[in-house]
């Protein structure tokens, strides 16, 4: 069926309903076709639970323009204020969704919070969210996500349906697509225009160094706001992580559920410990819909290798690791044209074990005297059979010399006496990020132009219960 946006436009929505009442309701609404939902929508109305799947606007069967995040908070509250008035709507509507559909989801349960209606969403299922443009196309430091930004653009954008696989095809033919300059003309090598908002916007937002998360979907304030369950679900490996634990710990006025594997933005392999993925949403879905909601916390810690059910939480001890300063000096030269000598990697000998929980920072001290600079830093373990595994990531951007604090992503991990920690520190993250071309302007620039870039610094670890030795 289709119901009216405001502007008009008719958003097409698959609407299952059991033979009886339904006791509860599930809406999901995604840019990446509601048809993928089909089975799960019938297997839900089996259950006596009713199930709604919507294309966004401007997507598959719905009309309407395809701008990115920009029409989602009206769309959802026109999809529910059309529920308001269905004599079948229960009280008890869980709203769900996974990558761009959990952003959707949260901006549903944010319409329905505060509203003075006879439903609200009392649950909700969020999946490796993107709650807005700026979480997924920026990386924390400003710095626009080149290849993530290219390849989504390149199969979802401009058209109402997308082309799957076709990035990863063009760029098994075309490796250099990625070092096209400039960046913001670089969609027109696979054939879509530059000036579309969803290529350009959060171009623009990157160039001018917009407030990063001003974009967002839903507003930190009103998720602290917002009375609801929610079952949060992520990925080590995936670049939203930092996203699904914010929103776990933003979200505090109902009970929150988190579920963090050894896995990527795809969740693959879908298994938690010996139990079903699936069985777990389910049976958190169904506590959430007989009003007697549990709360379930799978954590993953990889250094351990086993799944921990105790509440994530950021250590609140802190050690400070510095470098053996017989190492120095640390510097590189980074030229964005020219092969790769721009990496200082930084050691240390881990002598008892401890628990690694919450975000580790680099606080650097820096000078470039060509001016911006970029700063990459990637924290691994190596363990005692020298195999190494990389666990966290961030990224700063100096204007001119002083301090710098990095942020890397968050990790729960047991590190081993034995184990050496490694830091690698940067001037680039290509093609992940957009290259500092020394000129000024990454995103409309032509050249590129030498950047000698020299530091001191440290790391910080927070970690669970005592202190560690390095």
């Amino acid at each position: 069926m289709k119901i009216p946006a405001a502007d008009g436009s008719s958003l097409a929505t698959d609407v299952l309903l059991p033979d009886s009442s339904p006791r509860g309701l599930i809406v999901i609404r995604t840019p990446y076709g509601r048809g993928w939902h089909l089975a799960e929508g019938l297997e839900w109305r089996s259950r006596g639970i009713a199930f709604i799947c919507q294309d966004v606007r401007g997507r598959h069967d719905s009309t309407g323009s395809w701008e990115p995040y920009v029409h989602e908070r009206e769309d959802a509250a026109a999809l529910a204020e059309w529920l308001q008035d269905q004599p079948w709507t229960p009280e008890c509507v869980i709203a769900s969704g996974a990558s761009y559909a959990a952003g959707t989801a949260w901006a549903f349960a944010a319409e329905t919070n505060n509203a003075d209606r006879a439903f609200r969403a009392r649950g909700i299922v969020s999946k490796v969210p993107t709650i807005g443009s700026d979480r997924v196309k920026r990386d924390p430091s400003g710095i626009l996500l080149l290849a993530e930004h290219l390849a989504w653009w390149g199969e979802h954008g401009d058209s109402s349906s997308s082309r799957e696989g076709f990035i990863p095809a063009l760029m098994r033919s075309d490796s250099s697509l990625l070092e096209h300059l400039p960046v913001q003309s670089m969609i027109e090598e696979v054939g879509l225009t530059s000036d579309s908002p969803g290529w350009l916007t959060p171009i623009r937002r990157a160039r001018e160094r917009e407030d990063f998360g001003g974009d967002d979907l839903v507003s930190a304030d009103e998720l602290s706001e917002l009375d609801v369950a929610g079952l949060h679900i992520g990925g080590w490996d995936d670049a939203m992580i930092r996203e699904t634990l914010r929103h776990f710990a933003s979200v505090w006025r109902g009970p929150q559920s988190l579920i963090v594997g050894p896995w990527a933005h795809d969740l693959r392999p879908g298994r938690v410990g010996e139990t079903s993925f699936g069985r777990l949403q389910v049976e958190w879905m169904e506590s959430i819909f007989s009003a007697r909601p549990v709360t379930i916390n799978r954590v993953f810690d990889r250094g351990a290798g086993d799944w921990s059910t105790e509440p994530y939480v950021t250590g609140a001890n802190r050690i400070r690791l510095e470098p053996d300063p017989r190492t120095a000096p640390f510097n590189f030269t980074h030229h964005a044209d020219e092969g790769r000598n721009d990496c200082v990697v930084w050691t240390f000998d881990m002598e008892v074990e401890f628990v690694l929980s919450g975000m580790p920072s680099v606080e650097l001290t820096v000078h470039s005297p060509q001016g911006e600079a970029d700063w990459i830093a990637e924290l691994s373990v190596v363990d005692p059979t020298r195999v190494t595994r990389s666990i966290a990531r961030g990224a700063g951007v100096s204007l001119c010399s002083g301090t710098l604090t990095i942020d890397l992503d968050p990790v729960l991990h047991t590190v081993r006496a034995g184990d050496v920690l490694t830091l690698r520190i940067a001037g680039s993250d290509f093609p992940r990020l957009a290259r500092n071309l020394g000129d000024g302007d990454r995103y409309r620039g032509t050249r590129s132009t030498a950047l000698h870039q020299s530091f001191s610094g440290s790391l910080t670890l927070p970690i669970l219960g005592g202190t560690a030795g390095g």
